[in-house]
């Protein structure tokens, strides 16, 4: 009787209420369906007010409602996750609303470590990527689509073929010497994101401090990136389809010169060095008219080798549904990319299912299951040796002869021809993934609940690698044999098997308790992880033909187990049989009161097969804390302020990556010796082993601060920290009378100290047909430095780099230049030169030690080189627009760095000195006494290494803006399908940099990467 005489009184009143709104206004019904604007899912629940009033209602379980309201009113539609939306009723009886995702929600769930938190609670440095911010995005590799989404977080795209892009990720920058790559779990198993579906994507959760990885241990020392996978609906069901088509093209690739610049820079370069022009004016001349091209080659290599408007496709395919009986979400998904470089494709499919069965109102059972298969393909060499072809092989040749055969030209030294090399042989890598996860949920009683699970990550690949031989081509216009040798004198085949099998098991205990003002919540867990991997290979050489491409058919008297022919492929050089074992337990526990103050303190125990007995364990802990500030009542009358918080967190982590069996000698079975004069097999002790080595530590500390105004539509996060990691393992120098090489010792610390800043603003929202926006940016950097190397060093690892205490790990080393020697003067200050045959237009280096001669150590260590700079891509930002009007979308992200240096080398730099590629700046630029006086490159001679050096006169300023995705989309009202969107959308379509020689995004070197690449893509997204 009470519960009825409620909901009597409740509507009295509120027909009284609307009664004495009525004097004013005419009351009208207004009915309607509240849907996710991402998705165009219903939502069930939501909570519709007249603004100004108490009066509402929500909506039903497919997100209909309706309302009695005067003409005039506003109605507010809120929803917890979900922008605060306000629309005019102005006399409509139907309005329909479109709730978009709020991002600075407090009630915001984020993942974190072996569970969720509220965004309010959340005390660490934790960084969100929303499904909606990937899944409208034309991507196939969702690792690229994180690129600078998040402060702290850094993806250097390094280039790379389809389905292979090499990408580098760091979170806070680089704070070891070994292995710095972040752990990448996807719904708690360890995977990687460039092969991850993003249609599949619910969530992403960047840990960034120790407060919230440290639950991970040992393997978090370079942070954690989580990725939840969707599950299946509730109720009801939703069927989704996105696809795409895109085209692509090479960027960034250097502009070369004109055909008549390059050849004459080449006669100059000959003439300078006292020799014969190599190309006469004839010959230029016919070249520049390509009046005869098979007498007067010049090979343009880059349109045999590039692909242009190579073709891209994707669709995708999902299925979520529910019922009291349980849920289920399946995606299909499936991708095929063309290369920019001709014969590469990457072809792949992809099936997962998630499943969550009620067995009971208590206990829940679990099943995931992801099939997916790979099949990288390309021709028989690989792209950086297509790439080095481009760059490094002269042009006076035929790329290819118009007599039908396929891919025959001049092969110049007997075996380069990048044309040929890019179409003929062929490279497949075919690799099928398996993972499997079964697992239950028991909800003990209201304050704990256990979960466990069990999963099984098989890959296997197998790979083949054919080149083919060139014997018996013929010179279109000669009529003679063309000359193979190298890589072309002989067919071979190449073939590797490579599996990985890591089986892993997981338990934990979940507490939540709310007492009055005081919540709690904890989890306890045990955690362990096998894996293995194996590899073998074999080859064979001398087919009868290239089209036996089985390695049978091979000459069995020219075979190799184990040990590859020349440019092996990924899984074709050698044979091993590894696997390493992990044991963790661990604890968080968490207490806020009055969602005022906020505790938290999570250890991890880990034992790591990596290290020796009595070092295989080590202890991770973290603490850390937060105060809401704005629910003080001091605040109260604050009205600007929202949300004002101050979190700070210290704690420790490990690092296990360090390479396997590293406490333990290394044998060498296969050490023949001289034994009564005879050489007899035998084993020795080739590399020695340190048995009390140990795990690197990281100590981390953070303090932030999280500000909301407006009611959280303008919101900034700032973060500062500094991370310290000693004991890193390095291998330091011993006398080379012991014999063997040098152990690996925990002898290094380095340190990161940086910040963070994001600053979002969110217009408000007013129902789809006014105009709504956002926008976010986000600026870091971070300072990397070598703090100790035990005493030792500095060490040189290659010819451009160098570690030495006080420096980064990425220092540039090299000579210091004033510029080019002009004149008899210029001769007389700088004596010192590291060939006599410099003089007048060659570059000078200083003699810092005053000795006369130029010594390729740094100045500190008794040489002639300094420190010129680092690679550290430093003062990292991204900017992200979003706007909607009418059903129209607009979206642009930017991205850049603003400090950040390469140094040149290799074919860039050498040119026409040994007849490479020849840059059109470097045609331009050249010195010349008559030419060009003023010419600030050196001059050309063939044969020069002097002007060849590290030094700072080649360092580059990379720094650079991209607009890396821009987006305009209409979503077509009809009443066929819940959702129909068509967008069109560009990739990489404007860079600013300072330099023109290289795409900035690429690491240092000789430019022998397979290319970045701009993109045109239409495509559709469908909710049914």
């Amino acid at each position: 009787m009470n519960y009825m005489m409620k909901r009597l009184l409740s509507l009295f009143s509120f027909v009284f209420l609307f009664a004495v709104v009525g004097l004013q206004a005419q009351n009208i019904d207004v009915s309607g369906q509240v849907v996710d604007a991402a998705t165009g899912e219903s939502l069930p629940g939501v909570n519709i007010t007249v603004q100004g009033t108490t009066s509402g209602t929500t909506t039903d379980i497919d997100g209909n409602y309706e309302i009695t309201v005067p003409s005039d009113a506003t109605l507010v539609f809120s929803f917890v996750g979900f922008q605060r939306t306000e629309i005019p009723v102005e006399g409509r009886s139907t309005i329909d609303v479109e709730l978009q995702e709020s991002t600075a929600a407090l009630d915001e769930v984020v993942v974190v470590g072996f569970g969720t938190q509220r965004r309010a609670d959340v005390t660490g440095a934790v960084s969100s990527v929303s499904a909606s911010e990937l899944e409208e995005q034309p991507l196939t590799n969702t690792e690229l689509g994180l690129q600078g989404i998040s402060p702290g977080l850094t993806v250097e795209y390094e280039g790379g073929q389809p389905g292979e892009e090499n990408a580098v990720t760091r979170i806070r920058g680089t704070g070891t010497l070994n292995n710095a790559n972040p752990l990448v779990l996807v719904d708690g198993v360890e995977q990687s994101l460039s092969t991850l579906e993003p249609s599949s994507i619910e969530s992403i959760s960047v840990l960034k401090d120790a407060a919230s990885a440290a639950i991970y241990g040992s393997r978090a020392a370079n942070g954690v990136i989580l990725v939840t996978t969707k599950r299946g609906a509730n109720s009801g069901m939703t069927v989704k389809y996105n696809t795409h088509v895109g085209i692509q093209n090479e960027l960034g690739f250097p502009e070369g010169a004109s055909k008549e610049d390059w050849m004459r820079l080449e006669n100059e370069a000959q003439i300078n060095a006292g020799g014969s022009p190599i190309y006469s004016e004839e010959y230029i001349s016919n070249v520049v008219a390509g009046t005869n091209p098979l007498q007067y080659p010049f090979a343009e290599w880059e349109k045999g080798v590039f692909r242009e408007n190579a073709l891209e496709h994707n669709h995708s395919l999902s299925v979520s549904t529910g019922s009291d009986v349980g849920r289920i979400y399946a995606l299909v998904n499936y991708t095929n990319t063309d290369g920019v470089i001709q014969s590469f494709n990457n072809e792949e499919a992809s099936i997962r299912i998630n499943s969550d069965l009620y067995l009971t109102d208590e206990l829940t059972a679990k099943a995931n299951i992801l099939y997916r298969n790979r099949d990288v393909s390309g021709p028989g060499f690989t792209p950086a040796r297509i790439t080095q072809g481009i760059l490094h092989i002269n042009r006076n040749a035929v790329m290819s002869y118009p007599d039908g055969q396929e891919a025959t030209g001049d092969l110049l030294f007997g075996q380069w021809n990048p044309f040929i090399m890019a179409n003929s042989g062929e490279t497949t890598r075919m690799s099928n993934d398996i993972v499997g996860t079964v697992g239950l949920d028991y909800q003990i009683n209201e304050m704990f609940s256990l979960e466990g699970d069990f999963t099984a990550n098989i890959t296997s690949t197998d790979e083949t690698v054919f080149r083919e031989s060139r014997n018996g081509m013929i010179n279109y216009v000669t009529g003679e044999p063309v000359a193979a040798s190298g890589w072309f004198g002989t067919n071979t085949l190449q073939e590797g098997r490579y599996a990985e099998r890591e089986l892993s098991q997981r338990l934990y205990l979940n507490y939540e308790q709310t007492v009055g003002a005081h919540n709690m919540s904890g989890v306890a867990g045990y955690e362990e992880i096998f894996n293995r991997t194996e590899q073998v290979s074999a080859a064979r050489a001398n087919f009868f033909n290239n089209e036996l491409r089985a390695l049978s058919a091979g000459d069995a008297g020219n075979q190799r187990t184990c040990q590859p022919y020349d440019d092996p492929g990924r899984f074709t050089d050698g044979c091993y049989d590894n696997e390493w074992r992990l044991r963790s337990f661990f604890g968080r526990a968490n207490y806020s009161y009055d969602d005022r103050y906020s505790l938290q303190a999570n250890l991890r125990y880990d034992g790591s097969s990596r290290f020796g007995d009595g070092n295989r364990w080590g202890l991770y802990p973290s603490f850390s804390a937060g105060w809401r500030i704005s629910s003080e009542s001091f605040m109260d009358n604050v009205d600007a302020v929202s949300n004002l918080r101050l979190r700070g967190s210290w704690g420790q982590l490990g690092n296990q990556e360090i390479g396997l069996f590293q406490f333990m000698n290394t044998y060498n079975l296969n050490q023949p010796y001289q034994f009564n004069g005879n050489v007899v097999p035998g084993a020795a002790v080739t590399d020695a082993g340190n048995p009390i080595i140990t795990w690197e530590t990281t100590t981390m500390t953070n303090i932030g601060l999280d500000v909301g105004l407006m009611d959280d539509r303008f919101e900034i996060i700032g973060e500062y920290f500094w991370n310290y990691t000693d004991d890193i393992l390095l291998d330091l120098p011993i006398p080379p009378t012991i014999g063997v090489d040098p152990p690996t010792q925990n002898a290094a610390e380095v340190s990161n100290i940086g910040w963070e800043l994001q600053v979002n603003y969110n217009s408000v929202s007013r129902g789809d047909d006014a105009l709504q926006y956002s926008i976010g940016v986000n600026f870091s950097d971070v300072v990397n430095e070598i703090e100790s190397l035990s005493g030792e060093g500095p060490f040189y690892p290659d010819k451009f780099t160098v570690w030495t205490e006080g420096e980064s790990i990425n220092s540039l080393r090299g000579f210091t230049s004033p510029g080019l020697y002009r004149s008899q003067e210029d001769l007389n200050q700088y004596p010192a030169r590291i060939n006599p045959n410099a003089g007048i237009g060659d570059i000078i280096y200083k003699d810092l030690n005053g000795d006369g001669n130029l010594s390729q150590s740094l100045a500190v260590d008794g040489g002639d080189q300094v420190i010129m700079g680092n690679e550290d891509p430093r003062y990292e930002f991204g900017v992200n627009f979003n706007a909607s009007y009418r059903g129209f979308d607009f979206s642009m992200f930017w991205q850049g760095v603003l400090k950040q240096h390469h140094t040149l080398d290799g074919a860039l730099m050498e040119g026409p000195n040994w007849q490479n590629f020849i840059p059109k700046v470097m045609a331009e630029k050249t010195f010349h006494p008559e030419r060009n006086p003023d010419g600030t490159w050196p001059k050309v001679t063939a044969g020069n290494t002097w002007n060849l050096q590290e030094s700072d006169f080649w360092l580059q300023d990379t720094k650079y803006a991209r607009l890396k995705n821009v987006q305009l989309g209409y979503r077509i009202p009809q009443s066929v399908v819940t959702n129909l969107r068509i967008y069109v959308a560009g990739t990489n379509l404007l860079t600013f940099t300072p330099t023109d020689l290289f795409d900035p995004e690429l690491p240092r070197g000789r430019s022998q990467f397979f290319p970045h690449t701009k993109k045109l893509t239409v495509g559709m997204n469908v909710t049914f």
